[in-house]
């Protein structure tokens, strides 16, 4: 799978007949295995500062696993963040432009044909459900300015369909205009997190939560990724630069995570397995750590130690581990201080990317 190459941003912003400030966001950007590399404008996000602001940390996210990447290479997701920032502070105008609703065939198709329950849900949430039968029949003519309520609830944030489908780059005008701004606290303001994470091997991470509790295994930029989408857009929403801050602190942390103590024990529970290759990979974690034989499945339940994993298939066996979703319980040892540390060698070069739970 090829990355996306970011090459431009635009956030546009125009106030609605009601007095709503609502913005949206154009990015510029081509896929990087696709030839040749024309980049072209997308609408992708429509909906308050805030709302908008949850969608561009959803491509900060991407960054982390570079999956979203610049001309140059990687993108710091705190750098992807706070680049957006800069261009809500500085919008440009979006025309009041005018959006034919009516249900058609055709991938650029305003609405497409086989959205239509979905776009029902959609009004039905909104209080709009009397449009649809108008749209359906003899379609509507709506304008931005005029119709924000309605457009906003089909390509909105939380809305149905994307909103590249109705807004083009070339509506926006040129010159900023003025919206309140919002700048950054001061670092000194931000209490910079402490995570507490381990290194199963080279690249997966057992993660504490809020509540103290250890999740399943997950790549170091999985992770990462969670935190971006998760602590740092919530506290970055009420206490701007929060993520500017933070985001590098639990980058190295994750990156120099010491390894899992070897007196570390793991419960593994067959009877969670939802899925038949869920119980595979139990019977074959088992046959692993030599406690079942070839053919035989493994018990309801069993546990076992970290440094039991050894041998020459270690490094799969700890892959296994840290692959597993829903299974299994950690119970790390309470004298274990997560301490940064070089990370374990690298594993097999055969692992895959972790689903995330």
């Amino acid at each position: 799978m090829g990355a996306t190459v970011t090459t431009g941003k635009c956030a546009a912003a125009f106030r609605s007949n009601d007095g709503e400030l609502l913005y949206i966001l154009f990015e510029r950007s081509y896929e990087k295995n696709c030839y040749p590399h024309t980049d072209h404008w997308s609408a992708f996000a429509f909906g308050t500062r805030e709302e908008v602001l949850r969608r561009a940390f959803v491509g900060a996210s991407d960054c982390c696993g570079g999956m979203l990447q610049s001309r140059s290479g990687d993108i710091k997701p705190e750098n992807y963040i706070e680049s957006w920032k800069q261009e809500l502070n500085r919008p440009v105008p979006m025309r009041d432009v005018v959006v034919a609703l009516k249900f058609e065939t055709g991938w650029r198709a305003a609405l497409p044909e086989d959205a239509n329950e979905r776009v029902l849900s959609t009004l039905q949430r909104a209080g709009l459900a009397d449009r649809l039968d108008v749209i359906r029949n003899e379609g509507m003519t709506t304008t931005l300015y005029g119709d924000t309520t309605l457009l906003r609830a089909i390509y909105g944030v939380d809305g149905e369909l994307s909103p590249w489908r109705v807004f083009t780059h070339s509506d926006t005008g040129t010159v900023p205009i003025d919206v309140p701004p919002v700048r950054n606290v001061s670092a000194r303001e931000i209490d910079l997190p402490s995570p507490r994470c381990f290194a199963i091997d080279a690249d997966v991470r057992l993660v504490a939560g809020d509540d103290g509790k250890w999740s399943d295994g997950q790549w170091a930029y999985s992770a990462l990724a969670q935190y971006v989408t998760g602590p740092a857009l919530e506290r970055e929403l009420v206490q701007p630069g929060f993520a500017k801050a933070t985001i590098p602190v639990v980058r190295e942390a994750l990156k120099n995570a010491a390894p899992l103590p070897e007196d570390t024990r793991i419960t593994v529970r067959r009877t969670a397995c939802k899925e038949d290759h869920h119980r595979r990979a139990v019977d074959e974690l088992a046959r692993g750590l030599g406690l079942i034989g070839e053919g035989d499945q493994a018990p309801d339940e069993f546990t076992f130690l970290f440094s039991d994993i050894k041998g020459e298939d270690a490094d799969s066996v700890r892959y296994r581990v840290g692959s597993m979703r829903d299974v299994l319980t950690w119970d790390v040892p309470e004298t274990a201080a997560p301490e940064v540390a070089p990370a374990p060698q690298a594993v097999s070069a055969t692992q895959g990317q972790l689903a995330v739970a």
